[in-house]
């Protein structure tokens, strides 16, 4: 707020006017100059009209410390280094106050009534149990919570399992001591890997005695105690601006979708087929409705004639395999041109007959079957079926067969290729992920378990890459082997994107389960940067298609 409102909107070290361009505002005037970061902070927003930016919220006490320690650890450099860093971009969950000038914002967080308690910690199989009394030395914990033993808490499974409590005085001076809050499971994961951070000697432990920690959280006072429930770790991002320049093309091979899921039904004779692909999701499912079912087998082949990709339901060509759909690859009209096909995989939702009507329903991705859903523009399907049998017949036998055939027209899922300019080629590269902190700031050693990432990658846990603030803000990096062998070394730094999309599938995971889920593989597709020389980049390419409007019949028209 110094440089907006006592420097003229000028950046004290750049001179640079923000209310044109606030993405040239360096790191180091930001975090470095005490003027600047004691003043506080505010968010911009652009104009769409002027193009000129102006305060969209000031931030509270709360948010302009939490963006403090995110700029502080995001790039823990030297001063130098900041101040080649232009542009932080960042996302705050609150709750807007317009009776200001300009409008503030106050902490989500906050607003739900954030407190910070302070105290001796106690594992709950100690206190409940064994009615307070220590597990390793027989100490009444209400009276001498610091005589308790971090061996106990965290080395002996009965009690770091239990989970744990902050403790504090009855009243002020009193001598006893109760639960403030019992910890939630965020917590309790946060608070072991801190004191194993703390006294990594294992043998060392049993020394040490009474633990005492500040925790931040939600008071839920409906519990008897209450619980203190975490604050949400991803309730901001951050981020360095990088600015790339692409252009874009549509092939011709085909519509482009405009509505997902895309679904094509057509029913030839007494077979009705629906093909329903979700193209974000790259997944297709078919439904097959036969009306005129009498205990045979039916299929249909992906082509014009009845070679090809086909799925079959069949007991098989033995008649021995239960009754269901298989994928089948034939290449030739006789039994030996009819195979397995164990490249593809389905699955099967719906296997049911009502009367004479047969009901088959299974589903696939694009990646798990070699028909070209998401590409394919036109899709011819043949049909056939047996007069009653379930065993396969190849084509001409005595069973008897009736074909005909589909043709479906599809809308392309991937109707865009994007070209990004100055960077390297389209690449898929599989590896172990780290976050950017542990990695850079904690000398290559995962925070947590303190294991050396460059030797044990998946000796880093979920909970330290999703739960931990500072290494979640930082960002992530994927590793592969390096030339020396049984060692690592990053491969590519993810952009925000990708950062965006693996702090989802690590949200997703059960927050108990992720302080025991060691080491994380992740495959990633994306534009290798092969200008950035330290820190190499991978950047998601993004397809986007739609109608082109001007901007100004969308905006001032």
């Amino acid at each position: 707020l110094w440089c907006w409102f006592q420097n003229g909107k000028l950046t004290l070290d750049t001179q640079v006017d923000l209310s044109l361009h606030p993405e040239q505002h360096t790191i180091h005037c930001l975090i470095d100059v005490p003027r600047c970061y004691e003043s506080g902070y505010a968010i911009v927003e652009q104009d769409p009209d002027t193009g000129i930016y102006d305060i969209a919220y000031v931030l509270d006490d709360y948010e302009n410390e939490r963006l403090r320690q995110i700029l502080n650890t995001t790039w823990e450099f030297d001063a130098t280094v900041r101040s080649g860093v232009q542009g932080f971009i960042h996302s705050v969950v609150g709750i807007p106050d317009d009776s200001t000038d300009p409008p503030s914002l106050q902490s989500y967080d906050v607003a739900q009534g954030v407190q910070e308690v302070t105290g001796y910690v106690v594992d709950l199989y100690c206190w409940d149990v064994r009615n307070g009394l220590a597990l390793d030395t027989s100490v009444d914990l209400t009276l001498y919570p610091e005589q308790h033993t971090v061996h106990c808490m965290i080395d002996v499974p009965q009690c770091y399992e239990s989970g744990f409590a902050v403790l504090q005085e009855t009243s002020v001076g009193s001598g006893t001591y109760e639960i403030a809050y019992i910890l939630d499971d965020v917590l309790n994961a946060l608070l072991i890997a801190e004191i194993e951070a703390a006294y990594p000697d294992v043998d060392q432990r049993s020394n040490f005695q009474g633990y005492t920690w500040t925790a931040t959280g939600v008071p839920d006072l409906a519990q008897d105690p209450p619980v203190l429930r975490s604050i949400g770790h991803s309730s901001y991002t951050g981020e360095a601006a990088i600015i790339t320049t692409s252009t874009t093309s549509t092939p011709t091979d085909g519509t482009a979708c405009t509505t997902n899921p895309d679904v094509v039904i057509a029913t030839v004779n007494d077979l009705t087929l629906s093909i329903t692909r979700d193209c974000d999701a790259e997944t297709v499912e078919i439904h097959m409705e036969y009306a005129n079912y009498a205990n045979q087998w039916l299929g249909i082949v992906f082509g014009e004639s009845m070679l090809g990709q086909a799925l079959l339901y069949t007991t098989g060509l033995q008649g021995t395999d239960t009754l269901s759909v298989y994928p089948y690859f034939i290449d030739a009209m006789s039994g030996a041109g009819v195979n397995p096909n164990t490249d593809d995989t389905w699955t099967v939702s719906q296997q049911t007959v009502v009367g004479t009507t047969l009901q088959l329903t299974l589903s696939s991705t694009f990646a798990e079957t070699s028909v070209p859903f998401g590409s394919a523009s036109t899709l011819t399907i043949s049909y056939a079926f047996g007069t009653s049998d379930t065993q396969l017949g190849y084509h001409g036998s005595s069973v008897g067969r009736v074909r005909s055939a589909f043709t479906f027209d599809f809308c392309t899922c991937s109707s865009v290729v994007t070209f990004v300019e100055g960077v390297g080629d389209y690449t898929t590269v599989t590896g172990p992920v780290v976050d950017n902190w542990c990695w850079y700031d904690n000398a290559m050693t995962a925070f947590d378990t303190q294991a050396d990432l460059t030797l044990d990658p998946y000796n880093h846990t979920v909970h330290c890459m999703i739960d931990v603030d500072f290494c979640v803000a930082s960002g992530y990096a994927l590793l592969q082997e390096s030339a020396t062998a049984g060692t690592y070394e990053i491969a590519y730094h993810f952009d925000e994107y990708w950062n965006d999309v693996l702090r989802e599938e690590f949200l997703a995971i059960e927050p108990t389960a992720r302080p025991t889920l060691n080491g994380y593989d992740y495959t990633i597709t994306g534009i290798a940067d092969v200008n950035a020389v330290e820190r190499p980049a991978i950047h998601a390419v993004v397809n986007v298609t739609g109608y082109i409007v001007d901007l100004w019949c969308w905006f001032q028209n």
